[in-house]
């Protein structure tokens, strides 16, 4: 017993106290005598006794009184004996344990002392099981917690470091690391190596990018032992290992770092398949966090040795971190292997039109640096709008997305730089040659005055089929030389430009037809249908919404929805204006020369001043200059 107080309350003869002294010592008890002047008086609390014997005039309300002093814990009585003149069998209706008759015997007194040993003794015991419940209660809470926080964290380093930092708490050990198994990749496994991810130290400062080699699983080290075997270590001595042990511990750790070890305790992280993908190292267990093991001489007064409980919590901890750890790493793979789909989609794009190539990225570069901007302004109308990390990566997968629907685009119209194909032009120009053949062979003018005539109305129609724009003056011409002929061998009026020339040479501008446009124009509603196929967690979830609607006007005039004003999201009403300007400024493609910027700003203004383009995007792009960060020397 840590207790082995008796106290005796009030006024007790000389013949009385002999005898419960001899008793007393003989059972190695103490005893401490209080008057009756003193009793209501005591200081209970401090001079906590495991037993009472009361010579306190025997009455309920003095009894009463005396057991509302004694300290109890909750569900307790108090181990007092009444000493009474005559047996009164109504004493044992009170809250006494039980009565003695003056004077006291001492085989009365013997058997008085042995029952509150006894007691005293259960009681102990009792509450000893009763804290090891509650702490196993707290522990198994605290597990529950941990659980809790470990299924909840993404990232790997935190996570680590959360694990260690709980582990440490529990066993109050001084000191710890983990080392995570090296992942080889998706669906790859692991190798034979552990990768020193983190540690701490609550007495040593250890700095965190201290760098260490791989260290290989295998019986010559602590932790690779443990990783080889799946089998926890428990060393009470790393000093004082055993001959026959195949490890060792590593003293470049002391030398390195002036921090002594003396317990360790390591145990493997097992997956739910039963593989090891990690082992967590304590050291040096101590019965206080307020103790720092700065020196030998502290380690070697104040280290103790891990328990068999502290091993159970921490593989306990151990099977939760392990699941999570790989949970982490799974989730790690899947961004990686996301990334090397976005890298693909895009390389994709790239590979439809080699003149646009980078196109997408540039456009991203753009809008991400918009959403910077947006995010340090205090003030003028973007101020109260702000990008999570969620949100911006959103914005960011959707802009280098949002011309995947050019994929299903034949690549001829992408690339288109002429109204008619190199083979169309070339079969008039053969047209034009028959007939300056006939021409020559005839002597006659086959409707033009003169050879001259016919060669100007070729290099007129070449220069047509070039062009970006025709003039009124030139479509007139155009439609007089749509009414020419000429003589075949079977049909002496063909016509020298067919209907579907005629609809590609017709474009007022551009080179494309209403049916090409349409065609291009379908690449909104391609990349939806494309991005909707995957199966977007929550925070990514308006991606394909953002991408596909990047061609949409503020007055309505856009496409594939025809939607108008804020019904378009900012993201791609960003999107619209980064888009026009990138496409504006890049590299001479075969179809337009490469546009100076100054230029390309007025068209930007120019749309957002007709209500296509949102003004305050627009302005907001000049006037924070996110256009000039592609700017070289040359701009």
């Amino acid at each position: 017993m840590a207790n082995n107080l008796i106290l005796i309350l009030g006024n007790c003869s000389e013949p009385d106290r002999y005898v419960i002294d001899r008793c007393a010592v003989q059972r190695g008890l103490v005893t401490r005598y209080v008057s009756r002047a003193q009793w209501q008086e005591w200081d209970y609390s401090w001079d906590s006794a495991i037993g009472y014997l009361s010579f306190l005039p025997y009455s309920s309300s003095t009894l009463l009184d005396l057991f509302a002093l004694l300290p109890v814990g909750s569900g307790q009585m108090p181990l007092c004996f009444q000493a009474v003149d005559l047996y009164d069998s109504t004493i044992s209706d009170t809250l006494i344990t039980g009565s003695f008759i003056m004077p006291v015997s001492a085989v009365a007194m013997g058997t008085i002392l042995s029952s509150i040993e006894l007691q005293a003794s259960l009681l102990e015991q009792n509450m000893a099981l009763v804290n090891e419940v509650n702490r196993y209660r707290k522990e198994k809470n605290r597990l529950m917690n941990i659980g809790l926080a470990l299924s909840s964290e993404q990232d790997l380093d935190s996570l680590l470091e959360w694990i260690l930092e709980e582990a440490l708490s529990i066993t109050l050990a001084d000191a710890g690391s983990i080392y995570i198994r090296e992942n080889i990749g998706a669906g790859e496994g692991y190798t034979n190596r552990l990768l020193f991810k983190v540690t701490q130290n609550k007495s040593v400062d250890i700095s965190k990018g201290e760098k260490q080699d791989p260290l290989p699983i295998s019986e010559n080290t602590i932790a690779g032992h443990v990783a080889l075997t799946g089998k926890p270590l428990r060393i009470d001595d790393v000093g004082r290992l055993d001959a026959d042990v195949p490890y060792s511990w590593g003293r470049g750790f002391v030398r390195r770092f002036g921090y002594q070890i003396k317990s360790m305790l390591a145990v493997p992280l097992k997956n739910l398949q039963g593989e090891v993908v990690g082992v967590l190292q304590l050291m040096n267990k101590k019965l206080s966090t307020a103790v720092r093991l700065s020196d030998s001489d502290a380690v070697r007064d104040h280290a103790l040795a891990f328990s068999h409980s502290d091993e159970d919590t921490v593989m306990s901890i151990g099977s939760l971190a392990a699941v999570s750890i790989e949970r982490a790493q799974l989730t790690s793979n899947i961004q990686h292997l996301f990334e090397g789909f976005l890298s693909s989609s895009v390389a994709a794009i790239d590979e439809r039109d080699r003149v646009t190539s980078g196109h997408s990225k540039r456009v991203a570069d753009y809008a991400m640096s918009f959403v910077d901007a947006i995010n340090t302004e205090s003030q003028g109308v973007f101020a109260d709008v702000q990008f999570s990390l969620e949100r911006k990566q959103q914005f960011e997968f959707a802009a280098l997305l949002y011309d995947i629907g050019k994929i299903g685009v034949p690549e001829a119209l992408l690339t288109k730089d002429l109204r008619l194909p190199a083979g169309e032009i070339a079969a008039l120009g053969a047209r034009f040659e028959i007939i300056r053949i006939q021409m020559k062979l005839t002597g006659g003018t086959c409707g033009w005055p003169h050879e001259e005539a016919l060669e100007e109305d070729w290099l007129f129609l070449q220069k047509v089929n070039a062009s970006g724009f025709l003039s009124d003056d030139d479509f007139k011409r155009l439609s007089a030389l749509r009414d020419k002929t000429y003589a075949t061998h079977d049909n002496p009026s063909a016509l020298l430009i067919s209907d579907s020339e005629w609809e590609h040479l017709s474009i007022r501008q551009g080179n494309l037809t209403p049916i090409e446009r349409d065609l291009i124009n379908s690449h909104a509603q391609a990349t939806r249908r494309i991005l909707s196929k995957i199966p977007w967690t929550k925070e990514m979830r308006l991606i394909p919404s953002i991408a596909c609607h990047h061609h949409e006007k503020i007055d309505g005039s856009g496409y594939p929805d025809g939607l108008s004003g804020d019904a378009i999201s900012l993201e791609s009403r960003i999107l619209a204006v980064v888009d026009i300007y990138e496409a504006l400024v890049a590299q001479d493609r075969p179809y337009k020369p490469r546009m100076p910027y100054t230029k390309a700003l007025e068209i930007l203004r120019f749309e957002a001043s007709k209500n296509r383009l949102d003004s305050d995007i627009v302005e907001f792009f000049i006037d924070h200059n996110i256009y000039k960060i592609f700017f070289t020397e040359t701009n």
